[in-house]
């Protein structure tokens, strides 16, 4: 019995996935943004969804998880049930968060949690890096390290890279143009530092905001990204290489 348990305890430092069951048994199921991988040890993903504005299940669950699953090779659970994504966090190994829908404390608290331990790493992406919840004010300061209140019209942009040589950048144009909301995101003064990887410039204001950074968190790896309104954004292949790329980054120990 020693034996077999410290042949666990290796694989699971290998591997670095948890080892805990997802909360019930998930199939493939494109239509519901399930991808579930065949070997029982693959990276494990929750892709959180939900709450007005935009059609998260398309693109956020079923466009991005399919690249996210890379092939088969990882899990990846979409869900708009606050219910379930307390119950997924603690489970998974990367969570991509999108939702603009209040969640309620078991969601909040394990998000922390397991953030906190060094369990859990983020991929925050455009719904979920506005200023949604104002009973969740350390969300935003620690998690996010600040967060959007407006955005210009919805219409193309500039991205400009800042930070080429950051693995996340990897592949991605110097500069390219994007038809998305341009968010207004500011940096928290007193939220957690952040590194800024990419901005977006309006054609038409000429200003300038972060759309790609990476927060220092003592604990976790985690990404903020504020694109991703619609088919036009996540249809775009630079789009798609950020995403390859930050699931790459967070993934490795």
């Amino acid at each position: 019995m020693k034996k077999i348990t410290i042949v666990l305890v290796l694989l699971g430092m290998v591997f670095g996935c948890k080892a805990q069951k997802l909360p019930k048994a998930y199939k493939t199921n494109k239509s519901e943004g399930h991808f579930v991988a065949a070997k029982k040890n693959a990276l494990k993903i929750a892709v959180t969804g939900g709450g007005g504005s935009h059609d998260f299940l398309k693109f956020f669950g079923i466009a991005d998880g399919e690249i996210l699953s890379e092939n088969g090779s990882n899990t990846v659970i979409y869900t708009q049930d606050v219910e379930e994504m307390g119950a997924l966090v603690p489970a998974v190994d990367v969570l991509m968060l999108t939702n603009n829908q209040p969640l309620d404390g078991t969601a909040k608290n394990a998000i922390f949690n397991q953030v906190n331990e060094g369990k859990l790493n983020m991929m925050i992406y455009h719904p979920s890096t506005w200023y949604n919840w104002e009973d969740w004010p350390e969300y935003n300061k620690q998690l996010v390290g600040g967060g959007s209140r407006s955005h210009e019209k919805l219409q193309e942009f500039e991205v400009i890279v800042t930070k080429p040589n950051h693995p996340i950048m990897k592949g991605v144009p110097a500069k390219f143009r994007i038809v998305d909301e341009l968010y207004r995101w500011e940096k928290d003064p007193e939220g957690t530092d952040i590194e800024v990887l990419a901005v977006g410039k309006g054609l038409e204001s000429g200003e300038e905001f972060p759309v790609v950074w990476i927060v220092k968190h003592s604990k976790a790896k985690i990404i903020g990204n504020t694109l991703g309104h619609d088919e036009r954004a996540h249809g775009l292949k630079a789009y798609q290489t950020l995403l390859k790329n930050s699931l790459d980054w967070v993934k490795k120990k």
